[in-house]
């Protein structure tokens, strides 16, 4: 099964050193990676004709500017290169933070400008900690042509080792409907900074896709 293989292999090369944080900054030195793939259900989860794969990553250039890296591909072509920094908008240490972002790079072949802004808050369920965010970002491409995403995430984390996740992901193209994906998923720490992420991701308005998702996250 020649997708299995390449699976493994991008995997081994990339756990040595494998969710974005809302508003919250990346502290000074600190690094986050993630790795994930997701491959449409109905094709089975080993076909690769549907497969699409991410990379995310966030550096602490100080305290209060954090460079990212946020890139996919889709059909062995890349999709999405976007390179990004993001600080904090008031005070970092209130209950409701908030963010902006500013990004470059490409989506699809033509340049890509991504400006954005991200508010969140931690909250408590009974005695479980979690935090709510809202990340908003505008793509501009080809002649300012393309859309608004907004990702709405509530999470919780029942222990020092789980956390439990929904995300609403919605588009608004310029020239085009509007659609919303619905995306849970359970992150498992496995050892010390690295986490394993399954879920799904399921269309809810104008999509109709249902992908199987898996991913890996290492914080050093």
């Amino acid at each position: 099964m020649p997708f299995l293989r390449a699976f493994l292999c991008l995997f081994l090369f990339c756990w040595p050193v494998m969710s974005q944080a809302g508003p919250w900054m990346r502290g000074d030195g600190e690094t986050f990676l993630s790795f994930s793939i997701e491959t449409e259900f109905e094709r089975g989860i080993t076909d690769g004709s549907e497969l699409y794969g991410s990379i995310y990553a966030e550096h602490g250039l100080t305290d209060r500017l954090t460079l990212g890296l946020d890139a996919s591909t889709h059909k062995n072509a890349l999709s999405k290169t976007i390179g990004f920094l993001r600080w904090p908008v008031g005070s970092t240490d209130r209950t409701l933070r908030m963010a902006a972002e500013f990004g470059l790079g490409t989506e699809g072949d033509p340049f890509a400008m991504r400006p954005g802004i991200s508010i969140g808050r931690g909250l408590q369920a009974g005695d479980t900690p979690g935090w709510i965010t809202v990340d908003s970002r505008a793509i501009f491409v080809d002649s300012f042509d393309g859309r608004l995403d907004t990702d709405i995430t509530l999470g919780l984390k029942p222990n020092d080792r789980t956390k439990l996740m929904v995300q609403l992901q919605t588009g608004f193209p310029w020239n085009g409907d509007a659609y919303a994906k619905l995306a849970p998923s359970y992150a498992h720490e496995i050892t010390p900074g690295r986490h394993i992420e399954v879920g799904f991701v399921a269309g809810v308005a104008e999509a109709d896709d249902f992908k199987l998702k898996i991913g890996f996250w290492h914080k050093f």
